[in-house]
């Protein structure tokens, strides 16, 4: 039986590739999320164009949202399209109110608002639609 030097690196390295596709294929989207604060440097705050700012950007399933603003002075309610369009936060899915808030997005669109006095109705309200 004759050996052939070869074949065993041609092996090694085809086995290796295999795997590495295999590990980028079924790497979970959590560990290609981003953490996107929303309004930037403004973060969530009264007098700002979250829609102008949320135009163009790409959000995907498990991307992180932060929502950085002052505690008691600003909240995040998520809530859905009709009641982001009227900024009625009454019945929303879920409040946020520490300030430093995270939400993981899912597939799908998402709308927050803020609840605070006349924000929401003064532009303080921001819809994301997710791939």
């Amino acid at each position: 039986m004759a050996f052939h030097s070869h074949s065993v690196p041609h092996k090694v390295i085809f086995w290796a590739l295999v795997i590495a596709v295999a590990a980028v294929a079924i790497t979970p989207s959590a560990v290609l999320a981003k953490k996107i604060t929303v309004g930037g440097n403004k973060g969530w705050t009264k007098g700002f164009d979250y829609q102008g700012w949320a135009q163009g950007r790409k959000f995907h399933a498990g991307d992180k949202l932060f929502f950085k603003y002052l505690k008691g002075v600003h909240n995040v309610y998520k809530v859905n399209q009709k009641q982001f369009e009227s900024c009625d936060f009454a019945s929303a899915t879920k409040k946020y109110t520490s300030g430093g808030d995270t939400i993981t997005l899912k597939s799908g669109t998402s709308w927050f608002i803020c609840g605070v006095g006349d924000h929401c109705m003064d532009g303080q309200k921001l819809v994301v639609n997710v791939k």
